[in-house]
């Protein structure tokens, strides 16, 4: 029987898990798909139970697979999206839809927060720049909007939290987790009464700070066990939030060190080794799931979402590995086809401004959907260069690119040549979900820490490297993408950064 941890990481659209020996070797991984639903213009939601579901599909499937080669799962540890959460009555059962980070609707709570505590002093506290979509506008809006569901909320708990309740864990959350919330205190570690306390909502809501990410939350109960196919008992930790684990999944537990995935949005991670929220907020501060370390982090809005949309309107029933060899199969450039890929919005990096959407431009008759999905491709690519400069990326510091875009070598190439220098991924491109593979050793007491399961657990393949010529090319389109974006942004009527 060989010793296995689980790891399962909760996204904006889908919930991945792998199997994993405390060597790393990747003995099986399954993932599951929910809806967004859109009930209206710029709200998204999702179904709390759907979640559940997904988790208890994807854990049924490892268990099934390992059940085939002899192995003993030592701990499931629970990765997840900080932004949303989820109103439970006294039972722990939701009485509302979850609204996504990527929702539009909270505009009004906003400018309230904002008017009520300052916009700098939001930043210092809690290390992020407030926008739509953040934890505490959710429930400002739900408050105001659903009040016979707020009558009956009894606790707004993270995405991963409400999971791990149902498991058998105890009401508690990490560090990480709340740092999307516009409520945490980051430097204090708990729950801002300045913040709360100007707007009404009381602290005791909100999960309180039970220990850091490898911390035992709890046992799975023997109902979860039978459920999830899994033996009772073993530990569950308090986990952290998909980015902190994808930093982990990314090798990434050392100062200078980057990650850098999309999933819905194209979500960057650099470690360093001290809160130092910047003034601005263009970038979040946040603890890292190894104690003592710090990410800052930027969030390009819907890169992901937009070739999701593209995939499910223009190209049903193409998957995305059809979609981007369609796309290697026209020239650099896309022969003058440009793509805004602002789906949900362009209110974070690099551009910061509010109300956007996605555009097609200059297309003409010669244009085929080939050409469309290379113009989304490298549009992904061109963001990449504003936000590693804004980001103070340094000449020698490496670029490790996780999830599942990082998979196609061609997507790797592009990005490579646009930014002009290498690029590298590692074996498995899971990495939220390695993350927690990695935290589930710690849990489990097969690794001492994380920087020795990272150490254990994580390889990497050859750096691809930028061709010259094609960096060149893909510079000077760069300042035309650039242009494009400023124009049509300014067009919202909205102030860009």
């Amino acid at each position: 029987m060989r010793e296995v941890v689980l790891g399962a990481d909760l996204g904006t659209s889908s919930l991945k898990g792998v199997a994993v020996t405390p060597a790393g070797e990747l003995l099986a991984r399954a993932h599951a798909e929910y809806p967004m639903h859109r009930p209206h213009r710029g709200w998204n939601e999702n179904d709390p139970r759907d979640w559940l579901a997904a988790l208890r599909q994807v854990v049924a499937e490892l268990c099934g697979r390992l059940d085939r080669g002899g192995a003993e799962v030592r701990a499931l540890v629970l990765v997840a999206q900080r932004d949303p959460l989820v109103l439970l009555d006294g039972d722990g059962e939701p009485v509302a839809p979850a609204i996504s980070w990527t929702d539009q609707r909270t505009g009004a709570e906003l400018a309230e927060l904002e008017a009520a505590v300052g916009r700098e002093r939001l930043i210092e506290i809690t290390g992020g720049r407030p926008v739509v979509g953040g934890g505490l506008l959710n429930a400002m809006w739900a408050r105001a909007h659903e009040p016979e569901a707020w009558a009956r909320t009894r606790r707004l708990a993270a995405p991963k939290d409400y999971l791990l309740g149902a498991l058998g864990a105890e009401r508690g959350t990490d560090p990480t987790t709340p740092t999307r919330s516009i409520a945490f205190d980051v430097r204090a570690g708990e729950w801002s009464a300045e913040i709360l306390g100007a707007v009404g909502i009381e602290a005791e809501l909100f999960d309180p700070i039970g220990g850091e990410a490898a911390a035992v939350a709890g046992r799975l109960g023997d109902a979860a066990a039978t459920e999830l196919g899994l033996p009772a008992g073993i530990p569950l930790a308090f986990g952290c939030a998909d980015d902190h684990a994808a930093t982990v999944g990314a090798g990434a537990v050392a100062p200078g060190a980057w990650s850098v995935g999309t999933g819905t949005c194209s979500s960057w991670r650099r470690v360093i080794d001290g809160f130092r929220p910047e003034p601005e907020g263009r970038f979040d501060c946040s603890p890292h799931a190894v104690p003592g370390l710090f990410i800052h982090e930027a969030t390009i809005d819907s890169v992901g979402s937009t070739l999701r949309w593209f995939r499910d309107q223009i190209l049903p029933g193409r998957s995305y590995a059809e979609i981007l060899d369609l796309a290697a199969s026209v020239p650099d450039g896309a022969e003058g086809a440009w793509c805004l890929p602002f789906l949900d919005g362009a209110q974070r990096a690099p551009w910061f401004t509010e109300g956007a959407s996605a555009a097609f431009l200059g297309i003409t008759g010669r244009h085929t959907p080939a050409h469309l999905a290379r113009a989304v491709v490298e549009s992904v690519a061109y963001l990449y260069v504003p936000t590693w400069e804004l980001m103070g990326g340094g000449r020698d510091e490496v670029l490790t690119i996780v999830d599942g875009e990082a998979a196609s070598g061609f997507w790797n190439q592009v990005k490579a040549d646009v930014l002009g220098r290498p690029v590298r991924t590692p074996v498995v491109l899971d990495a939220a979900a390695m993350g927690a593979a990695s935290i589930a050793s710690v849990v489990a007491g097969i690794h001492p820490d994380l920087p020795t399961a990272v150490a254990e657990m994580i390889a990497f393949e050859e750096p691809v490297e930028p061709d010259p010529a094609r960096h060149a090319a893909y510079a000077e389109r760069l300042e035309t993408f650039t242009r494009l974006c400023r124009a049509v942004l300014e067009a919202y009527g909205s102030e860009s950064a």
